[in-house]
C-alpha cells in the first residue's frame, strides 16, 4: 500500500531546513540567538504553527534549545541524538552486534594511536585514567559495579582524543554493548572482573609507553571477550 505523507509533515521538513539555511546563511555559531517564532514565519515565508513544530524537531535532534523568557539559541554540535536513533535501527537487524563490535573495536584502536601522538600534551593526562584503574582495584567489584566502572574507563580513554564527535559516536555504541552484556547476567557475580581491571591497568600502562601497537592488540582483545569475563 502507497503511504501517503501529509501536507503538515512536508511543510514542517521544509521549515527545518530553512531554519537550517538560514543558520548557516547568517553565520550563527553555538550560543546565538536566532529570532521569534513570529519573525522566522515572516523571514522564512511559513505559518507560525509549522514554524513552531519545526523548531520542536529542531530541538529534539538537538540543533537548537530554549530558554523560557529569553528565547531559541543555536546549541553546540551534539550528535548523540542522531547516533541514538542509527543504533536503534541497527539493533534490529539480525547479525548486526557483530559488526558493531568490530566497528567499536576499529575506533577505540585508531584513539590509542591518537593518544599516544598528543601524548605530552597538557591535553593527555594519562594519571587521570590510572586513577580511575587505582580505585577499582583497591576494591572487589560486583559485574554490575564493573559494568560503571568499565563504562567510565572507556569513556575518559576517548575523552584524551579531544574529539567531541568521536566521543559522542562511541559513548552510544558503548552504551549500547553494556545494555546487552547486563541482560540476563549474574550481576552480582565477581566472576572475571580482576582480569577485565587488569586489562584497563595493561592499557594505561602501554599508553604510557607509548606502545601504539601493544596498546591497539590489548584494546582488541579486551573488546572481543564478555564483560566481566577478560
Amino acid at each position: 500500500m502507497e503511504q501517503i505523507i501529509s501536507d503538515d509533515y512536508m511543510l514542517k521538513n521544509m521549515a527545518c531546513y530553512k531554519i537550517k539555511d538560514y543558520v548557516a546563511a547568517n553565520r550563527l555559531k553555538p550560543g546565538d540567538k536566532l529570532p521569534t517564532e513570529r519573525d522566522l514565519a515572516l523571514a522564512l515565508g511559513v505559518s507560525r504553527p509549522v514554524i513552531r513544530e519545526a523548531l520542536g524537531t529542531l530541538e529534539a535532534l538537538g540543533y537548537i534549545y530554549k530558554k523560557r523568557g529569553k528565547g531559541i539559541f543555536v546549541k553546540e554540535a551534539d550528535l548523540s541524538s542522531l547516533f541514538q536513533e542509527m543504533l536503534f535501527l541497527w539493533s534490529h537487524v539480525d547479525n548486526q552486534s557483530d559488526n558493531l563490535l568490530e566497528f567499536r573495536i576499529i575506533l577505540e584502536q585508531a584513539a590509542v594511536a591518537h593518544i599516544v601522538d598528543r601524548a605530552g600534551t597538557s591535553d593527555v593526562d594519562l594519571e587521570r585514567i590510572s586513577r580511575l584503574v587505582d580505585e577499582a582495584e583497591r576494591a572487589p567489584l560486583t559485574k554490575k559495579e564493573f559494568a560503571k566502572h568499565e563504562y567510565s574507563f572507556h569513556r575518559e580513554l576517548l575523552s584524551l582524543t579531544g574529539n567531541p564527535i568521536f566521543i559522542q559516536l562511541t559513548d552510544v555504541i558503548h552504551k549500547y554493548f553494556q545494555m546487552v552484556e547486563l541482560k540476563n547476567k549474574d550481576n552480582d557475580s565477581s566472576d572475571g572482573v580482576e582480569g577485565s581491571i587488569r586489562d584497563h591497568r595493561a592499557i594505561v600502562e602501554l599508553l604510557k609507553n607509548k606502545d601504539k601497537n601493544g596498546a591497539a592488540g590489548m584494546i582488541r582483545s579486551h573488546l572481543l571477550k564478555p564483560l566481566g569475563a577478560k
